[in-house]
C-alpha cells in the first residue's frame, strides 16, 4: 500500500456532532485505567452468562431436538442477531461518543428514531419470513421465523437505553440485567425443548429473554420514553451513526456470514459448523466483546487528551489483548478434538478440523479490537467502512466457492482474510497515530512467549493422549503450567498482567 493509498483511506472529515454535545466530566477517585478495568470484569459477567448458557443450550439441544429442529434453531439465532444488531442504526454509538449525562432529549430523540426503524424491520422480518426458511431448506418453519418480528420489536424498545450503560462505564448494573436475561432464555428454553416443544422452544426461550431485557433495563436506568422528535438532532447523530451502523453490519457479516453460505452450500454440515464456532466464541468472543465493550467509552473520553494517550491506551490494550488471544486460542486449537467429543457426544472430523481453525482465527480477530475501538472514538468510522467493504465481498464469494469442499474450507477463508485484513487496520492505525509498527508489534511478544509455553507443554499431552475427557484435562492442566512458567520467566509478561490484577482491585 502506498502512501496516497494510506491517506485515502484515513480521510475523516471535521467532526459531526456538536462541539458542545457534553463530555466527560473529570473521574471521581477511581483512576479511569481502573474504572475499565473493573468495567472489564463486569462487563464479563454478563457476557459471560450468555456464552455459558449458549454453550450449554448448543450441547444439550443438540441431544434432544431432531437434526431438523436443531438446524431451525441455528437460523433463528442467527437471523435474530442480524436484525438485533441492524436496529441500532448507530445510535447508541452516537451517544457514547457524544458523552452527555443523564437522559437528555438526544437521548429520546435517538429512541424515537429507533423504534421507528423497529417497525419497519418487524415488517421485513414477518414479510421475508417465507423466503429465509426456504434459502435455508426450513420451508416447514416459516410460522417461527414470522414470530421473529415480535423480538424486534422488544429489541427495538431495549436498544437505546442499553447504550446508555456503556456510555456511563456502568457495567455492574448492565451485568444484572444481562445475567436475568440470559438465565430466562435458558431455563424457558431448556424446559420447554424437554417438554417437546421443538423449535417453538428456543422461539419461547428468546420471547422471554428480550422481555425480561426490556423490562429491568427501563427498571434499572429509570426510563420513560418521551417519543420526542428534532429533525436537526437526528442528522447530528445519523452523520456519526451511519458510518458505525454500516461497520456494524459489515463487521457482522465478516464474523458471521459464513453461515449462509455453509446454510445453503453445505446443509449437511451446517449444525457442525455452529457446534464448532460454540467453544470458541464461548471463551473468547466473551473476553473480546467484554473489552471492546470497555474500551470504546474509555478511548472516548481520553481522546480530548492528545495523541499520546492514544498510543498509550492502544499500547495498553494491544498488550493485554495479546496475551489473552494467542494463548487461549491456539490452546482451543489444541483441545478442539476432545472438546468437541465431550461437549456434542460425536467424533466429527469436519467439525473438529473447523473448530481448531476458527479458534486459530480468533487468535488473529482479537488483536483487532484494539483499533476498531480506537478509531470508532477518533471519529474515523469511515477507515473501517472502507476496509469492511473489500473485506466481505471478498471473504463471502470465496467461501461460496469453496463451500462444496466441506466447512474447514470456509474455515480457512475465514482465517486468511483475518489475517490480511487486521494487518492491513493495523497499519493504517499506526500512520494515523504516529506509531511506528515495531513499537506495535513488541506489545505483542508477552502474549506470544506466554503462547509457546502453552504449545511447548500442551502439544505433546495432545499428540500422545486419546481422545475423551481425561484427554481434554490433561492438555488444559499442561497448558496452563505451560502459560504459568511463561510468565514466571518472562517478566514484561507477568508485569502486564499483575498491572491488570492492580487496576482491578483498584491499587
Amino acid at each position: 500500500m502506498g502512501r496516497d493509498d494510506a491517506e485515502a483511506l484515513t480521510m475523516g472529515g471535521p467532526d459531526p456532532l456538536p462541539s458542545d454535545a457534553g463530555t466527560a466530566g473529570a473521574d471521581d477517585e477511581q483512576s479511569l485505567g481502573t474504572k475499565a478495568s473493573r468495567g472489564f470484569l463486569w462487563a464479563n459477567l454478563g457476557i459471560l452468562t450468555r456464552y455459558v448458557t449458549a454453550l450449554i443450550l448448543a450441547a444439550v439441544l443438540a441431544r434432544v431436538l431432531d437434526p431438523v429442529d436443531y438446524a431451525v434453531m441455528v437460523t433463528l439465532m442467527l437471523i435474530t442477531f442480524y436484525f438485533d444488531n441492524a436496529l441500532d442504526l448507530g445510535m447508541g454509538a452516537a451517544l457514547v461518543y457524544e458523552q452527555e449525562d443523564g437522559v437528555t432529549e438526544r437521548v429520546q430523540v435517538a429512541f424515537t428514531a429507533n423504534l421507528g426503524l423497529g417497525v419497519v424491520l418487524a415488517v421485513v422480518a414477518f414479510a421475508i419470513a417465507p423466503f429465509v426458511a426456504d434459502y435455508f431448506g426450513q420451508s416447514g418453519y416459516v410460522a417461527e421465523f414470522r414470530s421473529l418480528a415480535v423480538i424486534v420489536m422488544l429489541s427495538a424498545l431495549t436498544t437505546v437505553p442499553w447504550s446508555l450503560f456503556m456510555r456511563n462505564m456502568d457495567f455492574r448494573r448492565r451485568a444484572v440485567v444481562e445475567v436475568s436475561r440470559d438465565l430466562s432464555r435458558f431455563v424457558v428454553t431448556l424446559g420447554l425443548a424437554l417438554a417437546g416443544l421443538g423449535a417453538w422452544a428456543v422461539v419461547y426461550g428468546l420471547f422471554a429473554a428480550y422481555t425480561v431485557a426490556l423490562v429491568s433495563t427501563w427498571l434499572v436506568l429509570r426510563f420513560r420514553p418521551t417519543f420526542a422528535w428534532d429533525t436537526t438532532t437526528v442528522k447530528q447523530l445519523f452523520a456519526y451513526a451511519w458510518r458505525v451502523a454500516g461497520n456494524r453490519l459489515l463487521g457482522l457479516l465478516a464474523l458471521n456470514g459464513d453461515y449462509f453460505v455453509v446454510g445453503n452450500r453445505r446443509r449437511d454440515q451446517y449444525a457442525s459448523y455452529y457446534q464448532a464456532f460454540r467453544l470458541p466464541e464461548f471463551v473468547m468472543g466473551a473476553q473480546l466483546n467484554g473489552l471492546s465493550a470497555v474500551l470504546f467509552p474509555m478511548y472516548s473520553r481520553i481522546r480530548s487528551d492528545g495523541e499520546e494517550a492514544l498510543r498509550e491506551g492502544m499500547f495498553k490494550a494491544l498488550r493485554i489483548v495479546g496475551l489473552f488471544s494467542f494463548p487461549v486460542g491456539v490452546g482451543l486449537a489444541l483441545i478442539a478434538r476432545d472438546a468437541f467429543t465431550v461437549f456434542y457426544g460425536t467424533q466429527n472430523l469436519a467439525g473438529i478440523q473447523t473448530m481448531e481453525v476458527i479458534s486459530l482465527a480468533g487468535a488473529v480477530t482479537g488483536i483487532g479490537f484494539a483499533t476498531g475501538d480506537l478509531l470508532m472514538a477518533m471519529n474515523r468510522p469511515g477507515v473501517l467502512l472502507r476496509l469492511n467493504l473489500a473485506m466481505v465481498p471478498l471473504m463471502l464469494v470465496s467461501m461460496w466457492f469453496v463451500a462444496p469442499h466441506g466447512i474447514v474450507w470456509v474455515a480457512v477463508v475465514h482465517l486468511c482474510i483475518q489475517i490480511v485484513f487486521v494487518g492491513v487496520r493495523q497499519l493504517i492505525v499506526d500512520r494515523i497515530i504516529s506509531v511506528r509498527t515495531a513499537q506495535a508489534l513488541a506489545c505483542l511478544v508477552p502474549g506470544l512467549v506466554v503462547t509457546f509455553g502453552v504449545v511447548a507443554l500442551a502439544l505433546p499431552v495432545r499428540l500422545l493422549s486419546s481422545e475423551g475427557f481425561v484427554s481434554l484435562v490433561a492438555i488444559l492442566a499442561a497448558g496452563t503450567l505451560g502459560a504459568v512458567a511463561a510468565l514466571a520467566i518472562y517478566a514484561p509478561a507477568r508485569r502486564e498482567l499483575f498491572d491488570l490484577i492492580s487496576k482491578v482491585r483498584g491499587g
